[in-house]
């Protein structure tokens, strides 16, 4: 087991397969990095539920605080769309709403831990799985890949992934009054 991503090297191996098939079965050409729509429910109905907001004034505050893909949308539409799956929301929206989360003290934080690890794994077998599809050749099954290329593809992106957002979680830090105080109090050595 790599204890960073905590899987093992059959479980990563599985995940990445699973996404492969998924865009498989989806027939589009482009590979999209999004979050499933059972994760996007999962996040708006526990935000839904911890804030006690309609659809409408959270949607509302999520355009007054800027969050991308909701940007002056007042009507509760885009949030409607994110549940149907008729949209698919985005990873760095799906985060930002995490820390919208966070920030109004709606999700306790073991909760927004497992959120944001979970999206870590999902987001890195998506890339990976983009990665790989361009190795397919055409009418290729996924499982003629070698399972050791695809978990070392896997714990390389996954800690490609950590380092980045790193980077970003310093910078907004470094520009945001409001970002320091919220990685001291949660005990980010950021």
């Amino acid at each position: 087991m790599h204890t960073d991503s905590e899987l093992t090297d059959d479980e990563a191996t599985d995940l990445v397969i699973r996404e492969i098939r998924m865009h498989l079965e989806e027939g589009r050409k482009n590979f999209a990095l999004r979050a499933p729509q059972r994760l996007a429910v999962y996040l708006l109905s526990g935000l839904l539920q911890s804030s006690g907001l309609s659809m409408v004034a959270l949607e509302r505050l999520m355009s007054e605080q800027e969050i991308s893909g909701i940007r002056s949308s007042h009507d509760g539409r885009v949030l409607r769309r994110y549940m149907s799956g008729e949209t698919r929301m985005t990873w760095p929206t799906y985060r930002r709403m995490i820390f919208l989360a966070i920030a109004n003290n709606w999700f306790r934080m073991w909760v927004a831990r497992d959120l944001f690890f979970r999206t870590l794994q999902l987001e890195a077998a998506q890339i990976t799985a983009r990665q790989l599809i361009r190795r397919l050749k055409k009418g290729q099954p996924p499982e003629s890949l070698p399972r050791e290329l695809i978990a070392a593809s896997f714990f390389q992106t996954f800690e490609q992934q950590r380092h980045e957002d790193l980077l970003v979680a310093k910078r907004a830090v470094e520009r945001s009054s409001e970002s320091r105080e919220l990685a001291h109090s949660l005990g980010l050595e950021i």
